[in-house]
């Protein structure tokens, strides 16, 4: 898995690998929820820095984590993301739910 995760003031990021397809969106599903559980982190990053693909099974894992995030009080984050994937997540109406941001350092500045 080319997914990585660290805590910062209660905020998880999420670096999302260069393809966010079925098998990486159940993977980042449980690597979010232990982390979740164990951190007490109340907001999620995804970073797509290299993210290249995301199908509707990564639409599906976002949608998971905003409703986990939100039942903590928190918010779900997206930054980093080239044109394919904001094309793909606002067509899907993912901006609805989540935020987006130029860059990690802006999304932690504002959370």
């Amino acid at each position: 898995m080319d997914a990585c995760y660290k805590i910062v003031r209660k905020n998880l990021i999420l670096s999302i690998g260069p393809e966010l397809d079925h098998h990486e969106a159940n993977k980042l599903r449980q690597i979010s929820d232990e982390q979740l559980r164990r951190s007490r982190a109340r907001n999620i990053i995804l970073d797509f820095s290299v993210t290249d693909f995301m199908d509707s099974a990564g639409v599906g894992m976002i949608i998971g984590r905003y409703k986990e995030a939100n039942l903590r009080g928190g918010r779900v984050c997206v930054v980093n993301a080239g044109r394919p994937i904001r094309k793909l997540m606002e067509i899907s109406g993912l901006y609805k739910l989540v935020y987006e941001y130029d860059s990690l350092d802006e999304a932690l500045d504002n959370l």
